[in-house]
């Protein structure tokens, strides 16, 4: 059976992510796409560029992404159901607008979509429904099935399991390597600070995360921080990483574990981001980092996808 005759009554779940580069030679492309078609500074190119290349020249974003839409189309239909799932970048290849249009040809009957961050941002989510929605515009033909868009699910309880789940992972390494007490620090990425002042509410959302998290968890000490603010000069939301952990190493030198619950799988901003300019500033402060591995193809986060979907089907 090709692609396009699927059976009828198929339901699609359509992933969306923000994407990431193939190769370094692809960033000032990559990046003007970012920009809404303006070209980026020579020293941006390369600061971006040096970055990709520290941790092995790509982003595993994409592979990671199809693997998650893959484990979760094979959930869903376990026990004889009939969904198809779909990944859509809105910065790079495959594109929301392809998928989208091969979506529609393949006449599916009802489309669920979500963004894969659970927090709700104007300034993330809304850009990704956008696009998506002026895709299904482009390739409607006169007629399009029922489309839900689902906005957040920042405390969504399968998420928080998988999230509990890699912070006790975390915990039993540092408790291995004798260390007792333990400084955790959640982050997200960070947005322009005006958002909020437009009636945003991404940082309730983050904390309707962690909330839900710390009631699981009791850590011993806990701290809230937004990373990897972007370029452009505007304030963005904090406080910053960098000023948490120094605020970590006035109280003394503790292990500090890094806790990103905004993101859902490996990337530039875990890889790069915390991995080395994190740790190489916690070093530099006398503070031992380690982070919560990412959640990836988690079965406990495939769980957690399958139930968003599931809870929007009634």
């Amino acid at each position: 059976m090709s692609k396009s005759s699927l059976s009828a009554g198929k339901t699609a779940i359509f992933l969306m992510a923000h994407g990431a580069p193939t190769s370094v030679d692809d960033i000032p492309l990559y990046l003007k796409k970012i920009r809404g078609g303006t070209d980026s500074s020579p020293e941006v190119i390369q600061v971006i560029r040096e970055r990709y290349e520290a941790i092995g020249g790509s982003s595993p974003l994409l592979e990671i992404t199809q693997g998650q839409a893959d484990e979760l189309e094979k959930f869903l239909n376990q026990n004889g159901g009939n969904f198809k799932v779909y990944i859509g970048m809105r910065n790079w290849d495959p594109f929301i607008l392809d998928v989208v249009k091969q979506m529609l040809e393949d006449r599916v009957e009802k489309i669920l979509a979500l963004c894969l961050a659970p927090q709700y941002s104007t300034w993330s989510t809304k850009l990704y429904f956008n696009a998506f929605n002026d895709a299904l515009e482009k390739n409607s033909k006169g007629g399009l099935p029922p489309v839900q868009l689902i906005g957040s699910w920042a405390n969504q309880p399968s998420l928080i399991d998988a999230f509990v789940e890699k912070y006790n992972i975390a915990m039993d390494k540092i408790h291995s390597l004798g260390y007792e007490q333990v400084h955790t620090v959640f982050t997200v990425h960070s947005i322009p600070a005006e958002s909020l002042e437009q009636g945003d509410f991404y940082d309730k959302e983050y904390d309707s995360t962690v909330k839900a998290i710390v009631e699981r968890i009791k850590p011993f000490r806990w701290f809230q921080a937004y990373q990897s603010q972007g370029m452009i000069p505007v304030p963005w939301l904090g406080p910053t990483v960098e000023s948490v952990l120094d605020r970590i190493a006035r109280i003394g030198s503790k292990p500090v574990l890094m806790f990103p619950v905004g993101f859902v799988s490996d990337h530039v901003e875990i890889l790069y981001d915390i991995d080395i300019e994190f740790s190489e500033y916690a070093k530099s402060k006398n503070l031992q980092l380690f982070r919560t591995e990412s959640l990836n193809q988690s079965p406990l986060f495939t769980e957690a996808l399958a139930s968003v979907v599931w809870e929007h089907l009634v």
